[in-house]
């Protein structure tokens, strides 16, 4: 594979080090954090990375400063038991081929007062946009105070033995707010022109190399573009910036990227499946032109033929990825060897792996069970099955369909039936699976019907694509009973049957009404017949499936009006990083968005209304109600099994309804005890 990875893969010098190839793992909020040093969590997740292949790993940020805890479970970099914590997790990575780097940091305006209940310091008295929280304007102590604690932070990197060190200017940034005139409204040496508010960054990267005395690797995560024209870095000053700091000979390399506090959905961790893959990297490839040295891009670089195409293409010395090495450690070796095809892809979700908020939950990820619950190395990417494991991949019609004794029978193609599968096979389990569908992937394939949602079915692809390799046999099209299956006297069965529509959880009076379709009938293509095109949806989720719904009618050119009893119409999409893109999306369609109101009833042509804080009744007009509400398990399979069978277990859907990352991860379970 060396001709179709021709640079991906070649070493790259980066200062004083030499990193085995072009790819960078960035940092990240995992909130694996104890006492706010690294775990020994941390140490096995980086591990794993760096035994996958990547060439330098950037640590989750070290905050630099008592003024700055951004998040429950930050690492607070200036403890000084933090060398030790370092040090245990470079010898690792270390151990493992790959450089480690430590990202510093301080988020400035966009960090909380929650956590350490004091003020949060900026360039000036700019709220953040998101928390409205006004922050105190730094005063010239305050300066001098946060940059030597980079330089303590630096030493604490320097003393725990890793490869250095990378500067965070961009995402959530105190040294980026200092560089944009958006948030620095300074009228002393540290604002103004554009070499004023160079200062601040220019001051800190001199303390830093002081200590790191040409050592140790100095990076630099700069932001090119804050999206705000008006007021932002643009991407000619942007350029600028990175020539400047090229310049100094004291940074050893850039990874570009874009987003203010006015656009946080579009840093490159944070955009989502419907945001265009390397969305950054014209802006990679502008500062590749003004600079001299290596220069990283990032956002949405999902696979390693993108990564590759964009290095030969001279846009950029390397690549950063983040999210599909969550999904898939092995992402760099299964490419090397040839093979990329059985690389478990990330889907830009943002379900599992968007933590740094109120809820302070552990990284995890939508597709990979593993980020929270390592499993055997023999059941990770690449491995291979025992050889009484493999079966024929022929395919097997109903009429010819063999004894099932003593197999593992699962009932359900969708992703906790097929990673149950495939677990079991890798076991070296004979595996049998049963769809009604024509096609695998139940609710999955079918979400992945929705404007921009494609990318969810290529969990279902990668799993399909892992059991014919196993020889785990697929039958769809078929419906299995109890009886039936009872007579095959099957070794164990696993009933993966998943959720059916609900009537939400107060049915509305007409919802059987024949105008009346549920999410599942939209995307499977009906439609109500009619001239008219006017659409009520009840949303009772806030789901991505109601709302997705909502942009396909409304490409259409259906009238819409939403109804929901939230506060506002949209709030799953938070989580996600979707709801301003989606908002962008369906209103110029004109689609209504009707709050804190709930459907009263249903009746021919019209959905009656209440206002919550209000008695009055209003007759909204639809051609077409679709009902946005909660499924119920299809569980009737598993409770006619109960009782007649000595192995039987459900996983999914049809336990609850919920997400992805659920249903794989009691797929792979059920795999184990399969």
């Amino acid at each position: 594979m060396r001709s179709m990875y021709a640079q991906l893969f070649q070493p790259l010098s980066i200062g004083p080090r030499e990193a085995r190839n072009r790819l960078i793992f960035g940092s990240h909020t995992t909130n694996f954090a104890r006492q706010h040093l690294l775990s020994e969590q941390h140490s096995d997740y980086y591990a794993s990375r760096a035994e996958g292949g990547v060439g330098s790993i950037v640590l989750e940020e070290h905050i630099v400063h008592p003024s700055d805890q951004p998040y429950e479970a930050a690492l607070l970099g200036y403890l000084p038991e933090t060398p030790a914590a370092l040090a245990r997790v470079s010898a690792r990575v270390r151990a493992a081929g790959a450089l480690t780097l430590v990202q510093l940091n301080h988020n400035g305006q966009q960090g909380v007062s929650d956590h350490h209940q004091r003020e949060l310091w900026a360039p000036s008295a700019v709220p953040d946009v998101a928390t409205r929280e006004v922050p105190k304007a730094m005063e010239l102590e305050d300066i001098r105070a946060v940059i030597a604690g980079f330089a303590l932070v630096a030493q604490h990197a320097a003393r725990g033995e890793a490869d250095g060190i990378e500067l965070q200017v961009a995402d959530r940034s105190l040294l980026r707010q200092f560089l944009s005139p958006l948030t620095n409204q300074r009228s002393d040496a540290y604002g103004g022109s554009l070499e004023n508010r160079l200062r601040f960054l220019q001051e800190t990267i001199e303390a830093v190399a002081a200590v790191l005395q040409g050592r140790f690797v100095l990076g630099v995560r700069l932001c090119v573009d804050e999206l705000a024209p008006w007021a932002g870095l643009t991407p000619e000053q942007g350029v600028e910036i990175a020539r400047r700091l090229a310049e100094t000979g004291r940074v050893h390399y850039l990874t570009v990227t874009m987003g203010s506090i006015l656009s946080t959905h579009l840093f490159p961790f944070h955009a989502s499946m419907h945001v265009a893959p390397g969305y950054t990297v014209a802006l990679a490839a502008a500062v590749k032109e003004a600079v001299a040295i290596p220069v990283f891009a990032a956002g949405r670089i999902m696979d390693a033929e993108q990564a590759e195409a964009i290095i030969a293409a001279g846009q950029a010395d390397g690549v950063e990825m983040i999210r599909p090495l969550i999904a898939d450690p092995t992402l760099p070796r299964l490419a090397q060897e040839g093979q990329a095809e059985r690389v478990r892809p990330c889907l830009a979700c943002n379900q599992g792996c968007q933590v740094r908020g109120l809820l302070n939950a552990a990284l995890s990820c939508n597709v990979n069970p593993d980020v929270l619950h390592p499993w055997p190395a023999s059941l990770s990417p690449g491995s291979e099955p025992p050889a009484a494991g493999r079966q024929s991949q022929s395919q097997l019609s109903p009429s010819k369909t063999p004894s099932l004794s003593e197999a593992f029978v699962v009932v359900g193609a969708g992703p906790a039936g097929l990673e149950a599968a495939r677990t079991a096979a890798l076991r070296g389990r004979r595996v049998v699976i049963f769809e009604r569908e024509p096609e695998p992937g139940g609710a999955v394939a079918l979400a992945a019907r929705a404007p921009g949602r494609t990318s969810l079915r290529r969990i279902i692809d990668y799993l399909v694509s892992e059991c014919e390799r196993l020889g785990v046999e697929l039958r769809t099209g078929i419906t299995v009973n109890a009886n039936w299956l009872l007579e095959q006297r099957p070794g164990a069965v696993l009933v993966a049957t998943g959720a059916k529509a609900g009537q939400g959880l107060l049915p509305i009076p007409g919802h059987d009404l024949p105008h009346v379709l549920d999410v599942r009938r939209i995307l499977q293509g009906e439609r109500v017949p009619g001239p008219g095109q006017r659409a009520v949806v009840i949303d009772e989720t806030a789901s991505h499936g109601v709302l997705s719904t909502v942009e396909l009618l409304a490409n259409e050119g259906w009238q819409i009006e939403i109804v929901t009893e939230d506060w506002y119409v949209g709030r799953d999409l938070v989580a996600t990083h979707d709801l301003p893109a989606w908002l962008g999306r369906v209103l110029p369609h004109g689609v209504v968005m009707t709050p804190h109101t709930s459907a009263v009833r249903i009746e021919p042509g019209q959905v009656v209304v209440r206002e919550r804080f209000a008695l009055a009744e209003r007759a909204l007009p639809a051609d077409m109600v679709v009902l946005g509400v909660y499924e119920q398990p299809d569980q009737d399979l598993y409770f006619a099994l109960k009782g007649r069978l000595a192995r039987l277990r459900r996983a999914g859907d049809c336990v609850a309804p919920r997400r992805i990352e659920q249903a794989i991860a009691e797929g792979r379970q059920a795999g184990f005890w399969a």
